[in-house]
């Protein structure tokens, strides 16, 4: 259904002579009007009626500037003033006996349609107001409906977001549950922080994995590091993890940093401590070729500090294990969740 359309004339120079004739035409044949003197009182008119935004009628008969030219980009940037103002509008130039050009310029800077005041008969410009009026109704619909489906998008995926968290974090309790009742945990990173102990003294690798598990660390103590990577993959089938490795730098067989190296062609980007009584830069120079983290130097100095930092960077490592994979499974179902609606028929 087509209503009556409404329309503010903005004349910077006040409605007079043939302007107001204009006026009360249009007044006459059912255009309810609204006239101001600036564009930002227009912009608030238009405000009000956000869905049915009315035509502006922009007088810029007083332009003389002298030339073609000038006349042009004068009428121009008034034209682009009031679009920048009120975004959802198109002006209706209201012209004195305007040229090819001027109209031209007008519709290149935005106008909707130029109304010249001496020709116009009323139909005619009746006619002209309904129709940009009817054509600013459909772009003003199309702009909320617009708002409308990106706030839903964004709300949806908000809540996604927060109900797949919600989804992992029952899942991690529902796999506790059966890992004490005996059925197969299938989520590893429930498991405490586990460190991977290569150290060939028997009595400091004892001391140092009884502490350790008392702190709450799962260690796997090896006296060398053939024993390490050969036994790595059946630990990790058994569902072992693996988050800080503590390895001496001086051991039976392969050193320390080719144990390093090996162990990390199968946990990639694993962090390695080296352990060593010895100050040697040549030492240090390659480990920090290959991305050791650190060193400890032995003797101890005092297990328990050395017990509570390694237990600390073993937690911290395991913290940052879950997030990444708990960030992975939101990927993994947000992609899944695309690809269903990717393959939905679309309309023809």
């Amino acid at each position: 259904m087509t209503s009556d359309p409404t329309a503010i004339v903005l004349a910077p120079d006040g409605v007079t002579g043939s302007l107001q004739a204009l006026i009360e035409r249009l007044a006459q044949s059912g255009v309810q009007i609204d006239a101001v003197d600036e564009v930002g009182l227009a912009a608030q008119l238009a405000g009000r009626t956000p869905y049915a935004p009315p035509c502006v009628l922009l007088d810029l008969r007083t332009l003389v500037a002298g030339s073609e030219l000038e006349d042009i980009r004068h009428a121009s940037e008034r034209i682009r003033r009031v679009i920048y103002a009120m975004p959802l509008v198109q002006p209706i130039a209201v012209t004195g006996q305007a040229d090819a050009a001027i109209i031209v310029g007008c519709i290149r800077a935005g106008a909707a349609d130029v109304i010249d005041i001496h020709l116009e008969g009323t139909a005619g410009a009746r006619s002209v107001v309904n129709r940009v009026y009817q054509r600013q109704i459909e772009v003003a619909r199309h702009a909320h409906s617009a708002a409308t489906l990106r706030s839903m998008i964004e709300d949806m995926l908000k809540d996604l977001i927060l109900t797949e968290r919600r989804s992992i974090d029952l899942e991690e309790k529902l796999a506790q549950f059966e890992s004490v009742t005996g059925e197969v945990r299938e989520l590893g990173d429930l498991r405490p922080p586990a460190i991977l102990l290569v150290e060939p003294e028997r009595d400091i690798a004892a001391q140092l994995t009884d502490r350790l598990e008392r702190a709450g660390v799962a260690t796997y103590a090896f006296v060398a590091g053939e024993d390490a990577v050969r036994e790595i993959e059946t630990l990790l089938a058994s569902g072992a993890g693996f988050d800080l490795a503590l390895i001496a730098a001086q051991l039976p067989g392969i050193d320390g940093l080719e144990a390093v190296r090996r162990l990390r062609d199968r946990l990639p980007g694993l962090p390695a401590f080296l352990v060593t009584s010895v100050n040697d830069a040549d030492l240090a120079a390659r480990a920090a070729d290959l991305g050791v983290v650190g060193f400890v130097q032995k003797p101890l100095p005092d297990l328990d500090e050395v017990v509570s930092r390694l237990a600390q960077l073993a937690q911290d490592a395991l913290e940052r294990t879950r997030e990444q994979v708990y960030l992975q499974r939101i990927k993994a179902r947000h992609e899944r969740v695309l690809a269903r609606y990717r393959s939905l028929p679309r309309e023809p």
